[in-house]
């Protein structure tokens, strides 16, 4: 199921526009794609970037033996790149279109949590400008233009995603998936498997929870979800072969490191066995119940959380059970049935309003045939 997940999430831009990868280019001028009418070239997605020290990053996040070769990583690198590249640049035009702006007193709410996590004063300009100056290149004003670019990006997806609801007059966009569960809905989940609605006893668990601000870049949140479940050096394809949840984890904690991004955070809670299921939260508990009694590895769903600083967080939460003793069936009327069944119906639709938001967009962008590419 997990696997299902990854396509719902992670979108395949090959599948969404019938586009091969690109080659490792020969000139900086190759055309790799045309979006709204713009060519976009290889430097653009490459620039000045130390290509080599990616590919070694890449070796050791994922644990690449010699057998694959530093052009095939080099391909997939630039690949990926192209495809966030792409897809931002369609996010901007949208966001464009209908005037959202992110105003300087968000940001400065931004930038400060971002500066009280990194225990950096308000009043120290000049640790602050070292801070970025040393972690990404970049003085504070360009940061802040930069994270406020995410963060529009993020906003226009959400609401092209149905986060926010239906959309307002004011934001008559083309692209939109609502995310509104009916009862109807509800009711018809729980009548397709009506067993598994069951008071959960004896839980012997632990839990895997990795939360990062709302506003991530969109890239960053693709990069930590394939560091998930996806391939053959991720968490959940580690521990399938045996590994501890603690040594499968490396790769993803590598990576949270290399990002460097405030506000990422791992949760790996230690083994512990429940009387029942009434301490979980409703997401926790139906991924209780989601696998065997006997135990096994659940699906992974989204998680939301918001601190006491008012911080929204966003990221993913999955259970390794060891095993459980099924109690009494859940009523339908029972309230914490209904919950649960809603918040993971939600969470699943956002999953895959996201990524068939993705699939909307690169329809529109062109890849320029291979013939044509300037060498």
């Amino acid at each position: 199921m997990h696997r299902l997940m990854l396509a719902l999430f992670v979108v395949i831009v090959v599948g969404a526009t019938g586009v091969a990868q690109p080659r490792q280019a020969d000139g900086a001028n190759e055309i790799l794609a045309i979006v709204n009418g713009q060519a976009i070239t290889y430097h653009e997605i490459v620039g000045d970037t130390d290509m080599q020290a990616e590919i070694n990053a890449a070796r050791t996040i994922h644990g690449a033996g010699t057998e694959v070769s530093d052009a095939d990583i080099e391909r997939e690198l630039v690949f990926q790149r192209l495809s966030v590249f792409v897809l931002n640049k369609l996010l901007d035009a949208e966001a464009d279109r209908v005037k959202l702006n992110i105003s300087d007193s968000q940001m400065r709410g931004i930038i400060n949590r971002e500066r009280k996590f990194l225990g950096i004063a308000d009043d120290d300009a000049r640790g602050w400008a070292r801070y970025l100056k040393e972690r990404v290149n970049l003085t504070p004003t360009e940061y802040r233009e930069r994270k406020r670019a995410e963060i529009r990006r993020n906003e226009i997806m959400n609401y092209m995603a149905g986060m926010y609801g239906a959309l307002p007059p004011t934001y008559p966009l083309e692209v939109y998936f609502s995310l509104s569960v009916s009862p109807r809905e509800i009711r018809d989940e729980y009548d397709r498997n009506p067993e598994r609605q069951r008071i959960a006893r004896e839980v012997d668990y632990r839990q895997f929870k990795l939360l990062y601000p709302a506003e991530l870049a969109l890239e960053n949140k693709r990069k930590l979800f394939s560091a998930i479940v996806e391939g053959e050096t991720s968490v959940q394809e580690r521990m399938d072969k045996g590994e501890s949840l603690e040594a499968a984890s490396e790769g993803i904690r590598k990576l949270i490191s290399d990002l460097g991004v405030p506000g990422i955070s791992l949760e790996i809670s230690p083994r512990q066995v429940l009387e029942d299921d009434r301490t979980l939260d409703a997401t926790a508990a139906q991924l209780v119940l989601s696998v065997s009694a006997s135990g096994g590895i659940s699906e992974v769903s989204l998680v939301r959380d918001t601190d006491e600083d008012g911080q929204q967080y966003e990221g993913f939460t999955f259970i390794q059970l060891f095993k459980r003793v099924d109690g009494d069936r859940r009523l339908f009327k029972d309230p914490r049935t209904q919950e649960g069944i809603q918040i993971g119906l939600e969470n699943k639709r956002l999953m895959q309003n996201r990524a068939k938001v993705e699939q909307s967009l690169l329809a529109r962008a062109a890849i320029v045939p291979e013939k044509l590419f300037t060498r």
